[in-house]
Order: C-alpha cells, then structure tokens, then sequence
C-alpha cells in the first residue's frame, strides 16, 4: 500500500501545502522498483490509484485534513 497525500492544499499557491507518503512494506518495495526503473534509463513512472485506472497506488487516506492524491508521476531529468 502506498498513498500520496496534500495537506493544506488550498496552500499551494503559497508555497505553504505539504505533500504526505504513506506507505507499508509492499508499497515501499513497489516504490523502489519503480525508482529502479527510473535509474536504468525509463524518463519517467506514473504511479495512480484505481479510480484514475491504476493500481500503484491506494485509495485510502491516512493523514489528518490531508487530501488524496489520484496521480504521481516521477521524472528524471536529464544529467
């Protein structure tokens, strides 16, 4: 399981929301294979819950006043 969270997001102009990982023991061996991924050379991983089609990612929320977050997508940039 793994989930990606906002906090504050009406803070976001600002600069001032907070983005919240939580993750247990599979969603953090899921989140390393796809960083693997990006090591060897893939440009970019899009991790997303069911709702948006995905699978990487869960549903539920676990942080307070936070709000779920449906799509992460991690580039690398060039070096």
């Amino acid at each position: 399981m793994l989930t990606v969270e906002i906090r504050d997001a009406e803070k976001t102009a600002s600069g001032m929301a907070e983005v919240e990982i939580f993750c247990d023991a599979n969603g953090l061996a899921m989140l390393s294979r796809q960083l693997e991924h990006l090591q060897k050379g893939v440009t970019h991983v899009h991790l997303m819950t069911p709702a948006w089609a995905g699978q990487e990612l869960g549903e539920a929320t676990f942080g307070e006043g936070t709000q779920l977050i449906h799509h992460l997508k991690i580039t690398k940039l060039p070096t």
